[in-house]
Formats: C-alpha cells, structure tokens, sequence
C-alpha cells in the first residue's frame, strides 16, 4: 500500500509535465491536456490526457458554545488541494494524487475544533492526502492507495442533492471542512446495463480526519473506543426508470458495528421543469467484533419530500425516527440519511425529526448565480442510548446559506463560488449529564463564510 502511495506522488508530478507552458483558468476540477502522437512508450503515455490544478479555498468559521460558556471554535484559513491525473497507458493503467495544504491565516489559542485548522494547537498544515494506482477495463476500475471516494448519484433533473454528496457511509465528506476525509485502502465501482447501474465496494485500512495530516486507525481517526483493522463495504444504485431510482448498501467495520441501507427515490413531472419527489429510507446499524461501541442494534427511517412548480421556489420536508437502542453514528462520511442541518447531525437514540425548508433559486428571476436556503428542523424525545429514563432535550434549529456562483460574463472569475452560512440551536427541556437530570436552557450559533475557486492548468 505504501508502495502506491509513492508511486502516486511520482504520477502526479508526471501529471504536471505537460502544463510547462500553462495558464490558470476557472474550469471544472480537471480538464484533458492537448494530446500529442501515437506513442506505445509508458511516459509518452501517461503524459498524454493528463490533467492537473488546483482547488483554492478562504474560509472562515466561528461556532459559539452553548450559552458563550467557553470559548469558540474559530479560525481562518487559506487552502485547497494541488491535484493531478495521468494519462492511461495502454487504456488501462493511470496514477493520481492531491496534496492537501492550508495556511493559518487567525487561529485564537485555545479555539479549536473549527474544521480548518489542525488541532489542538490551531496549526496549518500538509498532507498527501490522495495518491493512487488506477486499472481500468472499459466502465469498470480498481484503485489502490489513498483515496477519496465519491459514490453519489441521483435522478436527473432534481434540483437538491441534499446530504447525498457522498451517497454512502464512506465518502469524502467535504461540506464543512477546508480539507475532505480521506481513506487508505482499495476500492471497485463500475456501471453496466446501458448505465443505469452502478456498483461500488472496497476495503479501507486507515483514514485522516479533516484537519489531520495523519493516517490513523478506523477507530482512532473518528475518536472512537477501542481499535479497528478496516472496513469492507458493498454498495449498488439502480436507475429503474428515468423517475424511479434504488440504491443501497452494506458497511462492516472491524470490532465497530455494522451499517446497512436501503433507499427508493420517485419523482412525478407535471412537465420538463415542474416535479414533485418523494424519497424513503431504512437505515440499519449493529454492534459487531469486540463491540468497542457496546452491544446495540437500532434502525432508522425517515421520509424526504422535495417540490418544484414554481421555478425559482424549492420548499422541502423531511421527518424521521430514530429507535431506542443507539443513535445513528456516521463517522466515515456525511452518510446518506436525510436528516442533517448546519449543527445537528445524526439523530439521538429515540430522536423524532422533522425539517422544513426552501431553496430560493433567484437565477430564474434573472440573478445569475444566487441560491438561497433556509430550513427550520425540530428534534424531540431524545435520550441517552438504550434508556427513555435518561432523557436528551428537545433541539431547534434555523439554517440559512447564502450560495453566489460567479458566471460566464465575469471572464476569468467564472466557477468562483461564495458562500455565507448561519445557523441557531436553541436546547430546551430535560437532560441528563453526570448523573443527574436538570432543566436545561441554551444555545449556539455557527457562522461560516467560504471562497471556492478550482482552477485547471493546460
């Protein structure tokens, strides 16, 4: 594995030889290089259709603790990834790597826990965080090394991804951080049956959490109990029709627990942009191995309603619960359940959700580029896993996001994204903490602002 690792730093310098001559330009994360003639040599090909650039990220975060007693998560930083891609020699064999960085631009001691800077000394940092072999056979590839998977995949024509940005319980889960999470370890995905199919598994051994610049064990990496070898999952999505789509998938990870998962997304189009989308969900976790997480089972269902017949307004609905046995843990990607907002993740042992919200699309009112959400999500009759008697309190909170992508008309600004996000919890009702059960009453709020630019090199 290590052996791949180098290799793919090496494939990734090669990735960049093409571009002696290259200019910046807003793009799509990689873009092909011109290629030259026929060649049956291992550089010349690998040289051929490479890609490279860079992903530049300025974000700022500040979340407060409840009721501002203690000090808050905050940070500035300046960073992105430097990624590159060969060329396939011989239709089959290619190598790619992403070096990971980000610059301290204010880091307050002892405001840690800010998803940007390392901790626990507010530090900026560098990692290899991608670098692997890649073999190809038609739509089907194997690749090795460190990783960053990606397996989401969804309807045509819907408007929101919501949390299915990684579509499974490993995934990069790069909606908060500077830096994605990534894995060490081997994966396949393919499609088949004309596309509509599409299939994913693998093996990882080892993972870096989003301000880390180190490989840790599974369970040491998602500050968990005990110590785990790795996790095997399988995974598959099924486009039945062009309205109807199932997917789902299994995730075993060593002397952890178990997480499997089922999903059916429908839509009905009224016309070619006005639809109605309904969306249902199992999600199944157990203990397994030497149970470092406790001996538990518990499920988790949940419906998501999505509309649009009036162009520019989204308005959605999620509600869900949670059994009594555990909570819904996700500690290896966003993970495909619904019910996340900018704070409150996954649900509580005994939670009962519900979100509403909109995504206000004014590009159709003739503002380029500007998206606006907001949502308001209620959690109740939570408790500590596997007791009602030690109860969690109720849990509110509104979420907006303020989203403008520069176009076309501003040259080489295009793909220029800016983003400011707010969010409010308020915690009401009876807790239990250190033995005993109080009434509480508090708050936090989380505040962000991010510059995304990818830029491609040719």
């Amino acid at each position: 594995m290590r052996g791949c690792v180098v290799a793919a730093g090496v494939a990734a310098v090669l990735a960049a030889m093409p571009a002696q001559d290259a200019r910046a330009q807003a793009a799509p994360e990689s873009i092909d290089a011109e290629g030259g003639p026929a060649s049956t040599t291992l550089v010349e090909q690998l040289r051929r259709g490479a890609k490279v650039g860079t992903m530049l990220r300025l974000s700022y975060f500040s979340r407060t603790k409840p009721d501002h007693n203690g000090p808050t998560a905050e940070a500035t930083g300046l960073g992105g990834w430097l990624f590159g891609e060969t060329g396939e020699y011989a239709n089959t064999l290619s190598f790619g790597g992403a070096l990971a960085y980000v610059a301290k631009i204010t880091g307050p001691d002892g405001h840690g826990g800010n998803f940007i800077l390392k901790d626990p000394d507010q530090e900026g940092y560098s990692v290899l965080g991608v670098a692997y072999a890649k073999l190809r056979a038609e739509n089907h590839a194997l690749m090795a090394g460190r990783l960053a998977p990606q397996y989401g995949w969804s309807l045509d024509g819907v408007y929101r991804f919501y949390n299915r940005f990684d579509g499974a319980f490993a995934g990069r889960r790069d909606v908060r951080a500077m830096i994605p999470l990534a894995f060490e370890g081997l994966s396949v995905q393919g499609k088949f049956a004309g596309e509509t199919v599409r299939y994913y598994g693998g093996y990882l051994t080892a993972m870096k959490q989003i301000n880390d610049d180190e490989f840790n064990d599974l369970a040491e990496a998602a500050f968990l109990p005990g110590d785990s070898d790795g996790m095997a999952y399988i995974g598959a999505q099924w486009k039945i029709n062009p309205n109807v789509m199932l997917q789902g998938g299994h995730h075993q990870v060593d002397n952890l627990l178990n997480m499997t998962w089922a999903d059916v997304d429908m839509v009905h189009r009224f016309d070619k942009s006005r639809y109605i989308r309904l969306d249902l969900q199992y999600l199944y976790q157990t203990d397994n191995g030497d149970k470092s997480l406790g001996d538990f089972s518990m499920n988790n269902i949940a419906a998501y309603l999505e509309g649009r017949w009036i162009p520019w307004f989204i308005p959605y609905a999620m509600i869900g619960r949670n059994s009594d046995e555990a909570e819904l843990r996700s500690p290896y990607s966003l993970g495909p359940s619904y019910l996340v907002q900018r704070i409150g993740e996954n649900a509580k042992a005994g939670e009962k959700t519900w979100i509403l919200g909109s995504t206000f699309d004014f590009e159709t009112l003739g503002m380029k580029g500007l998206v606006f959400d907001l949502s308001v999500g209620k959690r109740t009759d939570r408790h500590v896993n596997g007791n009602t008697s030690q109860p969690l309190a109720d849990w509110t909170e509104v979420a907006t996001d303020l989203i403008y992508t520069f176009g076309k008309e501003w040259g080489w600004a295009e793909g220029v994204r800016v983003r400011a996000r707010w969010a409010r919890v308020w915690e009401e009702g009876a807790q239990f903490a250190n033995g005993v059960i109080s009434d509480l009453d508090q708050y936090q709020s989380d505040v962000r602002f991010d510059f995304q630019w990818r830029v491609a090199f040719k």
